[in-house]
C-alpha cells in the first residue's frame, strides 16, 4: 500500500475502495464503522478482510455496486444510490478512478439517517396540516410575496363553485390571487395589498356579498400577513366564512326586536289610554246609565240621544281592551291607498 492510500484511512469520511471485483483496497477510519469493524490490526491487513466478509453478507449491497461498477466505463463518472444497514441509511456514492483491467473505485457512505427521519416527519406533518385544511369549513388560500396563490383547500374551491368558477387547487397554483374571483375589483386587491404586505395588519371585510343563482353568497373574509422566523412579510393567508346563515338569522332577529319595540310602545299607549282614557268613560258611561233609569220622564229623542252616548262609551272601551291586550302588532289602510292604522279586529 503506498504513501497515497495510507493517507485515505484519515480522510474525515466514510470512505472504501475497491477494485473491479470489488474487494476491498483501503477504507477510512469512519468506513470501517459503516461495517462494524474495529480497526486495531493496522498492520496486518486483517480489517479489510473484516471488510470483505461483512461485505459478501450484505448482500443487497453487493448487487448495487456491482451494478453500479458495470455502469461506469469513464473516470470520474458516478452513480448514486441508497443503502440501509440495521437502523441506519446512508446515501451511497460510487465513483470511477481508473478504466481499463486495473480498474478502481471509490464508495463514499453518507449516513442520511437523520435527514430521512426529518424528512419523513415534515411530510407527515405536511400531509397532516393539508388534511387540517382540507376537513375545515372555511375557505383557505395561501399566498405568496406576489399575492400568486401557493395552496388552496376544498372549502374554497366549494366557494368558488357556488360562483360558478370551476378550479382546482392545481389549476389555481400560481394564479394571481385578483384574478381568481371574476367579481373582485383590482382596487379592492390593491387595497389588500397594501394593508398586508406593505403595512403588515390584517384585512378584514366581514361581508362580502356575491350574487349566485342560488341567491346571495355572504363571505366573511380575512387576510393575515405570514411571516417567517425574522418577522419579515413573505406572503398572506385568505380566510373565507360562509356566514349567510347568520346573516340571514341576524336580519331575521333585528326585524324580531322591532317589531317586539312596536308592540312594546303599543302596550304602553295602551296603559296611557286606560288610565287617562277609560276613568272619564266610566264616569260618562255612568251619569247616562242614571239619566236612562232615572228619568222615566225623557222625551224618545233624549232617550236615543243617551242611548248613543252609552253606545259608543262601550265601543271606546272596548277599543282600549284590544289596545291592551294587542299581542301582535297588524296594520290595514285607514282609506283606501291612504295610511294604514292598526287592526284591533274590532268586526270580531
Amino acid at each position: 500500500m503506498n504513501l497515497d492510500l495510507q493517507a485515505l484511512m484519515y480522510v474525515p469520511f466514510a470512505l472504501l475502495m475497491v477494485d473491479g471485483d470489488l474487494k476491498p483496497q483501503v477504507c477510512s477510519r469512519k468506513g470501517f464503522s459503516v461495517f462494524g469493524v474495529r480497526t486495531h490490526r493496522h498492520t496486518s491487513g486483517q480489517d479489510l478482510l473484516d471488510v470483505e466478509e461483512v461485505l459478501r453478507g450484505e448482500t443487497d449491497l453487493t448487487a448495487e455496486l456491482e451494478a453500479a461498477t458495470d455502469r461506469l466505463r469513464r473516470p470520474g463518472s458516478e452513480v448514486q444510490f441508497r443503502w440501509g444497514r440495521r437502523e441506519r441509511t446512508y446515501e451511497v456514492t460510487v465513483g470511477a478512478l481508473e478504466r481499463g483491467d486495473d480498474r478502481r473505485f471509490v464508495v463514499l457512505f453518507q449516513d442520511v439517517t437523520q435527514q430521512i427521519q426529518f424528512e419523513e416527519t415534515r411530510e407527515a406533518a405536511r400531509r397532516y396540516l393539508e388534511d387540517i385544511l382540507n376537513n375545515v369549513q372555511l375557505g383557505v388560500v395561501v399566498l405568496n410575496r406576489e399575492m400568486r396563490i401557493t395552496n388552496m383547500n376544498r372549502a374554497q374551491e366549494v366557494f368558488l363553485q357556488r360562483l360558478d368558477v370551476w378550479l382546482n387547487w392545481v389549476e389555481a397554483i400560481g394564479m394571481a390571487v385578483s384574478e381568481l374571483v371574476p367579481n373582485d375589483s383590482p382596487e379592492l386587491w390593491a387595497e389588500i395589498t397594501e394593508t398586508v404586505l406593505e403595512k403588515g395588519e390584517t384585512y378584514e371585510e366581514p361581508r362580502r356579498v356575491y350574487e349566485t343563482v342560488d341567491g346571495d353568497l355572504i363571505l366573511s373574509v380575512g387576510v393575515t400577513p405570514l411571516k417567517d422566523h425574522n418577522g419579515a412579510v413573505i406572503g398572506a393567508i385568505q380566510i373565507c366564512e360562509d356566514v349567510t346563515e347568520r346573516v340571514r338569522l341576524e336580519e331575521e332577529l333585528w326585524e324580531a326586536e322591532i317589531v317586539a319595540e312596536r308592540l312594546e310602545a303599543v302596550r304602553q299607549t295602551a296603559i296611557t289610554v286606560n288610565h287617562e282614557v277609560n276613568n272619564p268613560l266610566t264616569t260618562i258611561l255612568s251619569v247616562a246609565q242614571l239619566l236612562l233609569l232615572g228619568e222615566k220622564g225623557l222625551n224618545e229623542k233624549t232617550r236615543e240621544r243617551l242611548q248613543l252616548i252609552e253606545q259608543e262609551v262601550k265601543r271606546i272601551a272596548k277599543v282600549t281592551q284590544r289596545l291592551k291586550d294587542l299581542d301582535e302588532v297588524k296594520t290595514d289602510y285607514y282609506i283606501a291607498d291612504g295610511p294604514k292604522m292598526l287592526d284591533l279586529w274590532l268586526d270580531q
